[in-house]
């Protein structure tokens, strides 16, 4: 499906910020050479008034955060650039909070339990992010501290399979630190493509899943320019929930 086509719901709207439902297949702005349809195309396109604001990355309009491609869900966005301040400083000092789900192949250690670790660049593909516990022989511009804190929501078995749904949350963005973490604890979000074993693999091609199966489902923040704690919370879409309800 063409992007442009994809559906971006608006799940709340006020004059300085909007939050919507990302859909699977859309990146959240330009990437280096790439010239597709993005989410800050589609916020400019619909309001055509914040493009001429005095916005400092003017390839980045309005992007609070990011969600990778191929992850759905929840995503913040600033309507002028004095939101996007506030917004982004939120994160900064780590006031926002971001609920993932996950499905992923394999059972956690814990039913609870974090992975704390630095994330760099794989040097054998330096488009997938490597998990270090210590921080020895790391280039400084290339180490970044990561993370996670994990629940399992359910425990589940297909044919002879054990798979588990968590809820995720991050208390650092870096990039594909979920996906890294799951995969260091040996249980990789099921239909990924950069993370994987053989096994998850060939369930996640089993049962058409084309896309991780990794959801933004709610973002817990403080309004601008009010400062009331606000959440929004977003259900699975209906790719993810066909898998699911097969698998439960």
């Amino acid at each position: 499906m063409n992007p442009m086509n994809q559906k971006i719901k608006i799940l709340k709207e006020m004059p300085d910020y909007l939050v919507i439902s990302k859909p699977t297949g859309i990146s959240v702005h330009p990437g280096a050479g790439e010239e597709e349809f993005t989410v800050t195309d589609w916020l400019q396109k619909k309001y055509t008034a914040v493009k001429n604001l005095a916005w400092k990355t003017k390839t980045r309009i309005g992007i609070v955060h990011r969600l990778d491609k191929n992850t759905s869900g929840v995503l913040l966005l600033a309507k002028n650039p004095e939101a996007l301040d506030y917004f982004q400083n939120q994160f900064r000092e780590h006031k926002i909070e971001k609920h993932y789900t996950a499905l992923v192949f394999g059972t956690p250690p814990q039913e609870q339990g974090s992975v704390d670790a630095f994330l760099s660049r794989d040097p054998r593909d330096r488009e997938r992010q490597k998990v270090d516990l210590v921080n020895f022989g790391l280039d400084e511009r290339e180490r970044k501290f990561s993370a996670t804190r994990y629940k399992m929501l359910k425990k589940l078995n297909y044919k002879g399979l054990s798979l588990a749904l968590l809820d995720v949350v991050i208390l650092t963005g870096r990039k594909h630190q979920i996906r890294a973490h799951m995969k260091h604890l040996g249980c990789p979000v099921l239909g990924d493509p950069k993370y994987f074993t053989k096994p998850a693999r060939r369930l996640a091609k089993q049962l058409g899943l084309t896309r991780q199966f990794l959801h933004a489902t709610s973002l817990k923040f403080q309004e601008f320019p009010s400062g009331k704690v606000l959440e929004i919370s977003d259900h699975l879409p209906e790719d993810l929930s066909i898998v699911l309800k097969t698998i439960s």
